[in-house]
């Protein structure tokens, strides 16, 4: 999760990019992955999808009381593991394993997933410096367990104006899994939608956060880390509200508006991940609006705030599926 991020003009995105990535201006961006997916699923053993990082003595975060009311708690638990959403693994443009979320989504090949862009790839004062690698989606994901397959990605298209962090949204390609079976087919899929207001609510955020921001809730300047399993990016979390429309996520200082959120302490991990209205708690579909983007600050604590989907997230999306 980014907690902030320059806009920039689609002509920096066009300038940085080769030919072999964008076909012209005004078209989406496509990028396509070359390693084998054999390659891929060699690299992540299951040593590495059991890994988490050490946080020493860091605190727990004590569950909420409301589940439809949430800052930041785990699914599990909660209600039927949410259609299509999974965990994102892949290489950073730096060489460091990393993830975030994803979510498999209503296409005609049932192949497709929607995520944030700023995942993909290595910004460099709003210029793309370098792409994530070795993509595999893990749908169901649970304590390094993959109940419902393992999915490499082969494919990436996002808006040309993606860099502007009200459109970090960006959709991949899956390939079959081991038994043939579509991602969609294994693991089911979300509704999308690229007509709802900003701040349509009540709304639900997943993701597999790796790491926390406990900022208003352990006051600082302790430390802002949780300890709990849904945040060492093993377990699914979830932030959910029943306000009637979302509020605002301001840029730091003077900077512009970043989006549109609620609280939610989730972290680096969850970007990516599904941000839903209508969900339903005991079938575990809802319509997918947004994607989660970065973080803020919010009324003294700490708020997640989505990219919305619009059209040109819905141009990207046409342009996947054709």
């Amino acid at each position: 999760m980014h907690t902030q991020r320059k806009n920039v003009i689609a002509l920096s995105l066009i300038a940085a990019l080769p030919c072999s990535i964008l076909a012209m201006a005004g078209t989406p961006i496509e990028r396509v992955y070359t390693e084998s997916p054999q390659t891929v699923l060699a690299y992540w053993t299951d040593e590495k999808l059991r890994a988490v990082r050490d946080k020493g003595d860091a605190p727990i975060k004590p569950p909420g009381t409301d589940p439809f009311n949430s800052d930041g708690d785990a699914w599990e638990g909660t209600g039927p593991f949410p259609a299509g959403v999974g965990r994102l693994l892949f290489v950073a443009p730096n060489g460091k394993d990393s993830s975030c979320t994803a979510t498999a989504i209503d296409s005609p090949a049932g192949n497709v997933l929607v995520t944030a862009f700023h995942c993909l790839e290595g910004p460099d004062e709003g210029h793309i410096s370098g792409w994530s690698s070795k993509l595999l989606f893990l749908p169901g994901f649970h304590d390094g367990a993959t109940p419902l397959g393992r999915y490499p990605i082969h494919r990436m298209v996002a808006s040309d104006d993606v860099l502007d962090i009200w459109r970090d949204t960006a959709f991949l390609q899956a390939h079959p899994g081991a038994d043939g079976r579509s991602v969609a087919e294994a693991a089911g899929e979300q509704a999308i939608r690229f007509d709802i207001p900003e701040s349509a609510s009540p709304r639900i955020n997943f993701g597999y956060p790796a790491s926390s921001n406990g900022y208003g809730i352990i006051p600082p300047p302790g430390p802002r880390e949780f300890g709990n399993r849904e945040y060492s990016g093993q377990r699914l979390a979830y932030c959910a509200t029943q306000r009637t429309a979302l509020s605002q996520c301001e840029g730091v200082g003077n900077g512009p508006p970043v989006g549109w959120g609620f609280h939610c302490v989730q972290g680096p991990g969850s970007s990516g991940g599904p941000s839903l209205i209508d969900f339903n708690f005991d079938t575990g579909k809802g319509v997918i609006v947004g994607v989660h983007s970065n973080g803020v600050i919010m009324d003294g604590r700490a708020a997640a705030c989505a990219a919305h989907l619009e059209e040109h997230a819905a141009k990207a999306y046409q342009y996947v599926t054709e």
